[in-house]
């Protein structure tokens, strides 16, 4: 008698959980059509799978793709990686064809943008105390240059108020490398243009007892701020 009350549950559970997917909403148009999966409050939510001019196999939250999933557009591309709100975003493949030609993109989606090959186009490895904020940005990707200007930060410590210029007095490249430097001074900067630069790069900048260690992973016209104060 037990045995045939505890399948008359699972067999009412089963009945109700398709009864609700048969209601449950995909909010794109391209998946509308068939769902199955989990589902909450009416909309896909958790594992499923949804068939309609395009198949989305994956993770749901509130009716959209969002976590990790495989998307094929009925032409025969399709995505595998990292969705959000119903966009590509975080770390994914992309495989298309063009006159029957496959192409794969590899890297990091942002609102459905591609960013690049890395989460994170470069990074601070470590920098004396004496250094401000590094401001990094690379104006240019398809580029390969990087330009480091130190800034000589007023001291207001200092009885004149005003520190002397501090310049680039020494690198060391551990990683990549470059053809070509060039370097120029103003009032207040000192900026040094490393030109033909193989990325990935890695180098540590000296200016005097200052020391920046940084990484840049893509190529481009890299631009590296550095606020000092003595």
């Amino acid at each position: 008698m037990k045995k045939l009350v505890i399948l008359s549950f699972l067999i009412v559970t089963i009945f109700n959980a398709k009864a609700q997917n048969t209601d449950c909403k995909v909010l794109p148009d391209s998946l509308k059509g068939s769902y199955e999966g989990g589902c909450k409050n009416g909309k896909a939510d958790g594992k499923g799978k949804a068939t309609g001019v395009d198949i989305y196999d994956g993770e749901f939250k509130n009716g959209l793709p969002d976590g990790t999933g495989k998307y094929n557009w009925h032409n025969g591309s399709f995505y595998d990686g990292g969705w959000r709100k119903g966009m590509k975003d975080g770390k994914g493949e992309l495989h298309t064809f063009e006159n029957n030609i496959p192409s794969v993109k590899t890297g990091f989606w942002k609102k459905d943008k591609y960013t690049g090959l890395y989460e994170t186009p470069y990074r601070i490895v470590s920098s004396t105390s004496d250094i401000g904020r590094v401001e990094v940005d690379n104006a240019e990707k398809n580029s390969n240059t990087i330009t480091v200007t130190v800034k000589t930060l007023y001291d207001k410590t200092s009885a004149s108020n005003y520190v002397p210029i501090i310049v680039m007095t020494d690198f060391q490249i551990s990683k990549g490398s470059y053809e070509t430097k060039t370097n120029t001074r103003t009032i207040q900067s000192d900026i040094t243009r490393f030109r033909d630069v193989v990325f990935p790069f890695m180098a540590s900048f000296n200016f005097g007892t200052s020391v920046l260690q940084i990484e840049i992973f893509e190529k481009g016209d890299w631009n590296v701020e550095v606020p000092i104060t003595r």
